[in-house]
């Protein structure tokens, strides 16, 4: 835990500002071009997955951790990865850029009023929780690692347009890398409570993507969204940016198990989306003939 306090704030700034890197403020234009989509994806984001998050705690009798662990990872802005999956799905890119990067930029203030109001209705006794630093200090230094480096990512591209293009691939790939590494520290520095880990993170994670994952489709179907848009507010709602979730919860609690749930949503997530990813290519293939 100790590492990912020191190192995880300066990896999420790497990977936010990578993520930047492919944005301009033009990459805003679905919020004009596509209302609907957009703000259904956003209000999915915002409302829906803490909302989830809210229905399973109240109605499950999960452990603390659990619920703890829960809220870190339903009050997320999505993956950086989304963008990259919903090009090779068949989503709309515009869309899902101006979705991720939204949902970035204001973590700063959704992210500490979720938990905040999470905790006042959800978990009872909050005596066994030790928060090692406020929700305003928490606000501040998602700030700082999410915010400002989004910011500065897009005012460089915008800068030097074509350098940007050049570096863009490489820091892509060392963003994974360094996502990769928080995780993988974040497990192995507690190595010893992987039996816990898999115990408290199985079947809780599964149920909230399943959960998601029928939403986003269920209202997609309801407010009449093309293929292309609801592909990709299904991905923007259900990939969580599981290294946000792991640097919070290591900097605002002094418990280790409250950040497995995320670390194993942000691994189990991929597969599930590899499963869509399969449907949606089984269902192209079968329209050709």
């Amino acid at each position: 835990m100790e590492f990912v306090k020191l190192a995880g704030p300066a990896g999420m700034f790497f990977i936010m500002f990578s993520l930047a890197l492919s944005l301009k403020t033009s990459a805003f234009k679905a919020i004009a071009s596509n209302p609907l989509s957009f703000y259904l994806g956003l209000v999915l984001q915002l409302i829906g997955m803490p909302l989830i998050g809210f229905i399973i705690a109240l109605t499950i009798p999960f452990p603390v951790e659990v619920k703890v662990g829960i809220v870190l990872i339903t009050c997320l802005p999505s993956a950086v990865t989304s963008n990259y999956l919903s090009k090779k799905m068949g989503g709309d890119v515009a869309l899902s850029i101006s979705l991720t990067a939204v949902s970035s930029l204001i973590a700063f203030l959704t992210i500490p009023i979720i938990i905040k109001v999470y905790f006042y209705y959800v978990i009872q006794d909050q005596s066994i929780i030790i928060f090692q630093t406020s929700l305003i200090g928490t606000s501040f230094k998602l700030f700082a690692i999410v915010t400002i480096p989004v910011i500065l990512g897009i005012i460089f591209n915008t800068i030097f347009d074509e350098f940007s293009k050049k570096i863009d691939p490489i820091f892509d790939k060392l963003s994974l890398l360094v996502f990769l590494f928080i995780i993988g520290v974040a497990v192995y520095q507690d190595l010893y409570l992987i039996p816990e880990y898999i115990r408290y993170a199985g079947i809780k994670t599964i149920l909230i993507f399943i959960l998601a994952f029928i939403m986003c489709l269920a209202l997609s179907k309801l407010f009449k969204l093309s293929e292309k848009d609801k592909i990709t507010v299904t991905l923007e709602t259900t990939l969580q940016n599981g290294g946000i979730g792991i640097v919070i919860g290591a900097l605002m609690f002094d418990n280790p198990k409250f950040i497995f749930p995320v670390a194993a949503y942000a691994l189990l997530q991929y597969l599930f989306i590899l499963i869509y990813y399969s449907f949606i290519r089984f269902k192209k293939d079968n329209e050709k003939y």
